[in-house]
């Protein structure tokens, strides 16, 4: 008689693990969009930085080439 026990907790279990599984993957995919929006935004921040370095570095150089002089235009 307890083996008849079992089964049916056992397939209690199951479907209660199977609805658990199931509600974490839809709420994973709810979730998704905010994070490829965080994604999206940091990966913009970070070309921005990357953009701001190489214009920097530009107008270094160009100040370099007016006046080699200055006090930044020193050998590295």
């Amino acid at each position: 008689m307890s083996s008849r026990r079992l089964v049916p907790a056992s397939r209690t279990s199951l479907r209660a693990g199977l609805a658990l599984l199931t509600g974490l993957s839809i709420a994973g995919c709810g979730s998704a969009g905010g994070s490829l929006e965080s994604a999206y935004r940091a990966n913009l921040a970070s070309e921005t930085a990357l953009n701001a370095q190489i214009m920097s570095a530009r107008a270094r150089a160009q100040r370099c080439d007016r006046d080699p002089t200055r006090r930044e235009c020193g050998p590295r």
